[in-house]
């Protein structure tokens, strides 16, 4: 039986200490971004192209009035490049958002985030820094980077499966093992790689030392989100992804932006 006030499994309820909580995190993300110059953009909770970002399983799907597919919005970072680029054919470049995302069955989960057209993942990553800062939270710092995974899988002939869930039995040539060992920036030794390999190491270790921040290196993490194409981070607060961000391309146009996970954050605060 299902009584009139039950709450659906994975949807959110705000009420009195966290509610106000939730109130002054999405203010203080507001006016960071505001001081550093992004528009805010409130994009629509239905979307035609969810794939792009996401495997099927994840999205919670049905059909408009002319029977074409659509989804709930899973993820907004290529749906807001495209409408600002398409739509609202803006000349703004930095772009806001605070705003849920839904995923199978019935998930809610509130972001805070933003996108930068042609905009490089260092200053996004400093934007996002300056969030937490002014939320007086310093959390573990990943960084990661979709290509060597990938190019792993071209050098050995793994499956990126094996990759993903850490098959480490199948990982034979030393210079893999060695890849495994890498946490720091100082702990990069190119001579051990492969030339494809000791590519992207150098860009991790490159953007690492241009922030200001305590970095874990994790080169043979792979991403869920399916447009990253370069470097990506989260912040991790035990078991809790706080934000993520990373590069994409979307229209062509190399860009980067990140999100907050409102609700993992919230958890933080309030305990």
């Amino acid at each position: 039986m299902i009584f009139a006030h039950d709450i659906p499994e994975g949807a959110k309820l705000y009420f009195g200490k966290k509610a106000k909580i939730k109130r002054e995190i999405e203010s203080i993300a507001s006016e960071v971004f505001e001081n550093e110059e992004y528009e805010e953009i409130v994009s629509p909770y239905f979307s035609y192209h969810q794939l792009e970002a996401l495997d099927e399983k994840e999205l919670i799907r049905f059909t408009d009035s002319e029977n074409r597919t659509l989804a709930l919005r899973g993820d907004s970072s290529i749906d807001i490049i495209r409408i600002v680029l398409k739509r609202l054919k803006s000349e703004a470049k930095k772009w806001f958002y605070i705003q849920p995302v839904f995923r199978a069955p019935s998930t809610e989960i509130n972001q805070i985030g933003a996108e930068w057209l042609e905009g490089e993942l260092k200053d996004v990553l400093n934007t996002n820094i300056n969030i937490l800062k002014r939320l007086n939270r310093n959390y573990p710092l990943i960084l990661s980077h979709i290509q060597i995974p990938k190019k792993v899988c071209e050098l050995t002939g793994l499956d990126m499966e094996d990759i993903k869930k850490m098959r480490i039995y199948k990982f034979k040539e030393p210079w893999l093992k060695e890849l495994l060992k890498i946490n720091k920036p100082e702990d990069i030794n190119f001579d051990k790689f492969p030339n494809e390999i000791a590519k992207y190491l150098n860009e991790l270790k490159k953007i690492s030392e241009e922030i200001n921040y305590d970095i874990i290196l994790a080169p043979l993490y792979v991403a869920n989100l399916r447009y990253y194409n370069g470097i990506f981070y989260r912040f991790i607060n035990n078991n809790d992804v706080i934000a993520k961000g990373g590069e994409y391309i979307v229209e062509g146009i190399k860009s980067s932006g990140f999100s907050i996970y409102t609700d993992n954050l919230l958890k933080d605060l309030d305990d």
